[in-house]
């Protein structure tokens, strides 16, 4: 192979990785591909790993890929040196994209001294603080920040905006201006690259991480993750000559170098390679770019034996596939606990709850995990975020699965559209599989709005169904098509099972009647006044169900304006009302629906802070 090809192999590899995520990226824009770019990043892997040490669990939307790409990272760098940097990671490539061309109009420029020394500290303070608030939190604190996660998400889920918005711009000013600023200055993944570029730093680390799990060491660890950055930032800064343990190093030879210097110019990181026997500088990532520049045969290799110029492009690229291969044979939870004894254990039992689409994450799957705690019978819970889903083990002696499943049903209801009320309606019956959350509901509702279709409802017997409430001419067929074709988050999450047909059809009064949810609340020392002092005035409701939610804030709205106002009941009878109840000659009956009906609401809390909201309710009088 020819020289040049050292370095043409690793830029087609960069171009490569940077168009499949530049195709992937506007497929997910348009619909056609649903790719979770943080499942390869190597970063999220290593504080994954990290908080499963610590806590036994994995941080937040973490999967067993994370953590074996971050592991196959921390080989890399262990064995072959930092290939990553130079071959796979997309802020490297576009960094030296536009570092190449800002060298055309000659505003690039280097950091040397002091103040490289000083700004090399950035890395390893960021590295500090995106670990341990991870480490406390369980959430990936870098997805606040991160550039490329920022970029392609477009400031997607927990991005926080203004510390990604300030990030992008040292991103991109960063590399205009100066060479490589973000990988060689602020890039937490390139501290930990370098930590384990030396065996000092590997040794550090294993020590402080072995004591930790062997011998329950109780140190904060803000203390300990701070030692191992410090130690990777004076190691650094040392420039340490000590004998690397990667297998690659870019090697001089004395003897055949003919001192052109072609080597240092061509370097990407500014490394002065005609300088050194072995470079060994922290900052060379075994790009190979030098090895190509040189013009002399044998004067620069990669190996001082083995100098097989494609190798370090071909084995980031193997590593990386046998990563994924490895991944995709296990699964680890997000959370995992058992709280049950031995004998307990002994007379036990397991299932699977899938399609829990509300575990998305540490917080919701500890939210579970303490539900399940309440229940007699429980004895430990299994969260997998990726799949969303969970593992419930229990006594049978005290419980059974039905029981569990029945439990955690809540019964949801998400009106459509109102129908006409002498309109007759049908009832379908759905098997969907997927446990059906109130969002799910609020999904189809939105995607139904045209569809014959007026009201949805979750209903458990053995399991949870879906009833649809639809135009009388609805086909089985028909509304099984109308659910497995709503859209969510890029894909097509409902599939019907079966869809029956219910033999009692319902008119339209009837399913408003159903759809309303009565509310009924005193107040205001409702007790203390006579039955003979006490008055009503009934309202009716002109844009129900919009507003049915609503009613608690209406009675406050009131209530507190008029302390004559002791009580409110919203009814269904031949049409949605609300019903004030007032002490007579304490209120002005008038001036109280004025007030309810105005297009603000004022709400008053227990604090005394009062706030505006828009008011939903029309009202007319009954006749």
């Amino acid at each position: 192979m020819s020289k040049k090809r050292v370095s043409l192999f690793r830029n087609i590899l960069q171009f490569s990785v940077l168009s499949l995520i530049i195709l992937f990226f506007i497929g997910n824009q348009l619909g056609l591909s649903v790719v979770d770019f943080e499942t390869y990043c190597p970063m999220g892997g290593i504080q994954a790993i990290l908080t499963l040490m610590q806590d036994g669990l994995i941080a937040c939307n973490m999967t067993v890929t994370q953590m074996v790409l971050g592991a196959v990272f921390l080989f890399t760098v262990l064995v072959l040196g930092k290939l990553f940097c130079s071959h796979l990671c997309p802020l490297g490539t576009v960094s030296e994209a536009i570092g190449k061309a800002a060298d055309r109009f000659k505003i690039r420029r280097d950091i040397n001294g002091v103040t490289d020394k000083a700004l090399r500290s950035l890395k390893y303070i960021l590295l500090f603080f995106t670990l341990t608030i991870t480490l406390k939190t369980g959430e990936l604190f870098c997805k606040q920040y991160d550039p490329f996660y920022t970029s392609i998400t477009l400031y997607g889920h927990r991005v926080n905006y203004l510390f990604a918005t300030i990030s992008i711009s040292i991103f991109i000013l960063g590399s205009i201006v100066f060479r490589l600023f973000w990988c060689k200055y602020l890039c937490p993944l390139g501290a930990i690259s370098n930590i384990f570029k030396y065996w000092i730093g590997v040794g550090v680390v294993v020590a402080i991480l072995g004591s930790m799990y062997f011998f329950e060491v109780g140190v904060d660890i803000s203390i300990i993750v701070g030692i191992i950055c410090l130690v990777g930032y004076v190691l650094e800064i040392l420039k340490v000559e000590t004998k690397q343990q990667s297998v690659l190093k870019i090697t001089r030879h004395t003897h055949t170098c003919i001192d052109c210097g072609l080597c240092s110019r061509s370097c990407p990181q500014g490394i002065d390679v005609a300088d050194m026997e072995m470079v060994k500088h922290p900052d060379c990532n075994i790009c190979g770019d030098c090895v190509s520049a040189c013009p002399k045969d044998g004067a620069l290799t990669l190996n001082e034996k083995l100098n097989v110029k494609w190798l370090p492009s071909v084995l980031v690229v193997v590593l990386f596939i046998a990563g994924l291969v490895i991944a995709s044979q296990y699964n680890l939870p997000t959370v995992s606990k058992a709280w049950g004894n031995t004998t307990e254990m002994d007379q036990s039992k397991e299932f699977t709850i899938e399609h829990m689409s509300h575990l998305t994450c540490f917080s919701s799957s500890m939210g579970f995990v303490r539900q399940m705690k309440e229940v007699d019978g429980v004895l430990g819970v299994n969260t997998y975020i990726s799949d969303h889903k969970a593992e419930i083990t229990y006594d049978t002696t005290k419980i059974d699965e039905l029981s569990i499943r029945k439990m955690l049903y809540t019964r949801s209801k998400q009106f459509v559209k109102a129908p006409k009320l002498d309109q007759e309606l049908a009832v379908h019956k759905l098997r969907v599989a997927k446990y059906l959350t109130e969002a799910d509901l609020k999904i189809m509702a939105e995607a139904l709005q045209n569809e014959g279709i007026y009201q949805l409802e979750t209903q458990f017997d053995t399991e949870i169904r879906l009833l649809a409430f639809c135009d009388s001419e609805m086909s089985e067929s028909k509304i099984e098509k109308l659910i497995t074709s709503i859209k969510h988050r890029r894909s097509y999450p409902y599939e019907v099972k079966d869809v029956v047909k219910s033999n009692v059809p319902i008119n339209g009064i009837g399913l408003m009647k159903r759809t309303f949810k009565k509310h009924k609340a005193t107040f205001n020392n409702f007790k203390s006044y006579p039955r003979e002092q006490l008055r009503s005035i009934m309202l009716v409701l002109e844009d129900f169900p919009k507003n049915e939610n609503k009613f608690k804030e209406l009675s406050n709205h009131v209530a507190k304006k008029y302390k004559g106002v002791v009580g409110i009941h919203a009814d269904y009878q031949a049409q949605p009302t609300v019903r004030f109840f007032y002490i007579q000659d304490k209120v002005n009956p008038d001036e109280m629906v004025e007030w309810a009906a105005k297009e603000e609401m004022t709400l008053v809390y227990t604090n005394g802070e009062s706030e505006q909201v828009a008011n939903p309710f029309k009202f007319k009088l009954t006749n």
